[in-house]
């Protein structure tokens, strides 16, 4: 190993990297290392910081070729001041020694990483001949998901919702779909994601039909809510 220090990445060298094509199988391999058993993960640890009402969580984990942590924060006032809501920063070692490997901005890599999780889960249970998607969220995970799923799926429609109007129809406007109501976007969707921080659910099972494959990713904290009880 070099002894000059870990690497270091800002965001653009990841982006410059870090290929979504390339990662969805590379998650493909860790949902499959996980189910073996051989993932070491433990509970996220997290810090609430309030005011203003974020928090700072540490989510290390040994795999069997990596050993590292994810420092993350949140907070939802950002937004007000055109900063990211996350940020993040990803802290690698050598398993075999534990000596530093490289510290790497987060906040695209954890973007990006959690779409090809569910382009992993949806190219592997949802319909083959899904057709339509739904995205519930205009954000960053909104935009990774589409991204991403558009490489698993040949989708000739895509529905778009947020809580707020206007950034549903701007989103929809840049990735050519449609803005509309909620249970309008997810009636007859064949695939529907949730990428929101909503509190309450914004997923009613009523609206789903059957075989529709939901990837559920926004409700991070046990206070946040996405689904109701019948999704």
């Amino acid at each position: 190993m070099k002894s000059d220090g870990p690497l270091h990445l800002d965001e653009q060298k990841v982006r410059k990297h870090l290929q979504i094509e390339k990662l969805i199988p590379a998650m493909e391999k860790a949902l499959i290392d996980f189910s073996a058993g051989k993932v070491t993960q433990p509970v996220r640890s997290v810090i609430t910081v309030d005011p203003p009402g974020g928090f700072f969580g540490m989510m290390p984990a040994l795999t069997p070729d990596g050993l590292g942590i994810k420092i993350v924060t949140f907070y939802a006032t950002n937004a007000e001041r055109g900063l990211p809501t996350h940020m993040a920063t990803i802290f690698l070692v050598d398993p075999e020694t534990g000596a530093p490997l490289a510290v790497m901005d987060g906040r695209l890599i954890t973007e990006m990483r959690t779409a090809a999780v569910s382009a992993a889960a949806t190219k592997l249970l949802a319909s083959s001949s899904a057709k339509v998607l739904a995205i519930l969220g205009s954000g960053v995970q909104a935009r990774s998901h589409v991204e991403a799923l558009r490489l698993v799926r040949n989708f000739e429609e895509i529905r778009v919702w947020s809580p707020t109007r206007k950034h549903a129809e701007r989103f929809a406007k840049e990735i050519d779909a449609k803005a509309m109501p909620a249970e309008d976007a997810v009636r007859d969707a064949d695939v529907v994601v949730t990428a929101t921080n909503s509190k309450t659910s914004v997923l009613e099972g009523s609206w789903l039909k059957p075989g529709c494959h939901v990837n559920a990713v926004g409700a991070c904290r046990p206070n946040w809510r996405e689904l109701d009880d019948d999704a």
